[in-house]
């Protein structure tokens, strides 16, 4: 349900200068720290970074294997809340990378991730976490 609506969400909310919100990669981050298996882990960032690409008309790939080092990463230092935003500048720099197409300036685009990454960072967080305690999701009986 995260990533269907994660992905409708960025789809649907608008990109300033081309720079949307990243709430596919926040939460897969924010699933990553913590919350199920390797396993799980692997195959959340395999499908956030698949939707990502999709939605995103990027070549294939492209976010999926950003997504997997950014949740090993994660899933191994456990970070958490706004640290969470400075993996966004770092994904607009591995698509101005690979990718050619991408409208305004590299440099203007990692500037402006920073703010955006912070707001999606804290908004997705916070939602994931009350949705996370209502539903759950990781009752233990």
């Amino acid at each position: 349900m995260t990533l269907v609506l994660g992905a409708g969400a960025e789809e649907l909310l608008p990109k300033f200068l081309g720079v949307g919100f990243p709430i596919l990669l926040t939460a897969t981050q924010f699933f990553a720290t913590g919350r199920g298996t390797l396993a799980a882990t692997v195959i959340f960032a395999i499908a956030a970074g698949a939707m990502e690409d999709a939605i995103s008309m990027l070549p294939a790939m492209t976010s999926v294997s950003f997504f997997l080092a950014v949740a090993g990463f994660a899933r191994v230092t456990g970070l958490r809340g706004a640290a969470t935003a400075l993996t966004y500048p770092c994904y607009q720099l591995w698509l101005a990378v690979w990718t050619s197409g991408l409208g305004g300036g590299v440099f203007g685009r990692i500037l402006l991730s920073l703010p955006v990454g912070l707001v999606t960072a804290f908004a997705v967080g916070v939602t994931l976490a009350w949705i996370e305690r209502r539903g759950a999701v990781h009752e233990e009986g």
